[in-house]
């Protein structure tokens, strides 16, 4: 029984911090993305430019979608390694 509860454990805060450095990387791909987009200056001359503010706001609006998800999975799955830890610290006394 004892090992099965480790391995549960294990495999949570394993997940917690696989999730949690895929959500630092998208966050850190998003604030790249809002650079470039800083840098995209509007002229009525050069109507590419519009294009790929476009595609810049497109990318930003998924990535938003993503990073919201993956931080309410972080979220919970850091809840439930708290909630672990307490209980196998409860059930150890």
């Amino acid at each position: 029984m004892e090992d099965s509860q480790s391995t549960v454990f294990t495999l949570v805060y394993i997940s917690w911090g696989v999730v949690t450095v895929v959500l630092v990387v998208l966050l850190s791909y998003l604030a790249t993305l809002l650079q470039d987009e800083d840098q995209i200056s509007m002229h009525p001359a050069e109507l590419d430019h519009s294009q790929d503010k476009q595609t810049l706001l497109a990318r930003k609006s998924l990535l938003t979608g993503e990073i919201i998800v993956l931080s309410v999975i972080s979220g919970m799955l850091l809840f439930t390694c708290l909630g672990l830890s307490i209980f196998r610290g409860v059930t150890n006394f």
